[in-house]
């Protein structure tokens, strides 16, 4: 059983001090947690003669087939199929586990029973969008929501938000991972936050009542509907003082969208806004940040956390991994999840230059980042090509 306290230290290991941890984590993580428990992968494992003794490192990922979101479809015969990934632990193989039978002498079974009851049973989900495709649930334990927290608190660290200032929400209401991501966050590291449920909650005039209100120093939002509340507020002559990051995330954030940004926000009266654009995915139950800039300066890539996942870039042609700094597919393994887990996903993202361990040119932190453009190849792929006269 793992431990149900969390850390929040941010280590700052060397590349090979950090790949190294992650083949120890990921053997850990697949005897203890995978195998054991999850069906889908249980049978995957047999059907290619593999073990959790076959990966001691990274570089041993190469040994696993690919997940991807066609795996977690429903079937005609099999309509419940993403239940196959959620990791089912079986009470007597946990009971005699040398850790268990230890806390249990000293602490009790009742306090012991309920310890892996919050571990390990699903009580909160997130869902895709189901844009293209059905819906797929995403389902999290109470040590799932921990690791929420950690992962969002970071955010709130890489922004240098002091614990007096106030952050409003404006992300969308639903069960998805970006408005429970940053609801989270504010609670992670004791920050005020108003989570709004966006416009179709409060509604453009409620949200800039609120924003007026509260005087926030961080506004978290969608890049449009952000810019539709800024425009509100300035063709009313408001004044939003006192704002200095703005957190983006669910939509790509282009360098025009950045500047019109900050631009509105010297209109209403905070001229020195910094911007923080995120990426994250229903699939990993993370979402990783840039360090704030200043609109117009070049992004500097997003933080990755090498405590909680392994990201690898592929050729998406081969599905062989490339070196660093080149470009290629986001895939992703996580290192410390329980309820619905998938190894190996391919996300269908493209990076464009890929993950490098130089150190931040914002922040100084030698943790690594995923850098360049990230395109939504997986959108395009979904859409249904049509030639009319000739043309697509």
């Amino acid at each position: 059983m793992s431990n149900p306290r969390l850390t929040h230290q941010w280590h700052q290991p060397d590349r090979h001090t950090a790949i190294g941890r992650q083949g120890r984590a990921l053997h850990r993580y697949l005897r203890d947690c995978v195998l054991p428990f999850s069906p889908h992968y249980s049978k995957l494992f047999k059907e290619h003669g593999l073990t959790a003794d076959d990966f001691h490192s990274v570089e041993d990922l190469r040994k696993l087939p690919f997940t991807s979101k066609e795996d977690l479809l429903p079937t005609p015969d099999n309509p419940r199929r993403t239940l196959d990934f959620v990791l089912k632990p079986d009470a007597k193989v946990l009971s005699r586990r040398p850790s268990v039978i230890l806390r249990a002498l000293l602490l009790g079974r009742s306090r012991v029973h309920d310890e892996l009851e919050r571990e390990w049973r699903p009580v909160f989900m997130t869902s895709t969008t189901g844009r293209s495709t059905e819906p797929v649930p995403f389902l999290y334990t109470q040590h799932d929501i921990a690791n929420l927290g950690l992962g969002s608190g970071r955010i709130v660290e890489l922004g240098g938000v002091l614990p007096d200032e106030r952050m409003v929400n404006m992300f969308p209401f639903a069960p998805h991972l970006a408005f429970w991501y940053m609801y989270y966050a504010g609670l992670d590291r004791n920050v005020f936050a108003l989570a709004t449920g966006g416009g179709k909650v409060m509604g453009t005039e409620g949200n800039i009542r609120a924003i007026l209100k509260l005087k926030p120093q961080i506004l978290v939002s969608m890049p449009t509907f952000l810019y539709h509340v800024l425009q509100m507020a300035v063709d009313q002559k408001l004044r939003f003082e006192g704002l200095s990051i703005l957190v983006l995330g669910g939509e790509k954030v282009p360098d025009g969208t950045r500047r019109k940004l900050g631009a509105l926000c010297a209109q209403l009266g905070s001229p020195d806004v910094r911007i923080m654009a995120t990426y994250g995915f229903t699939e990993a139950k993370l979402a990783w940040t840039e360090c704030p800039i200043v609109p117009g300066t070049p992004p500097p890539g997003y933080h990755l956390y090498p405590d909680q996942g392994i990201i690898e870039i592929i050729n998406p042609e081969t599905g062989e991994p490339v070196p660093d700094g080149q470009g290629g597919e986001i895939v992703w393994t996580p290192l410390n999840q329980r309820g619905t887990v998938v190894l190996r996903y391919r996300t269908g993202d493209n990076s464009e230059h890929g993950i490098t361990w130089e150190p931040c040119p914002c922040c100084g932190r030698r943790m690594p980042r995923l850098v360049g453009k990230i395109s939504r190849v997986s959108d395009v792929h979904s859409l249904r090509f049509q030639k009319v006269k000739g043309t697509i």
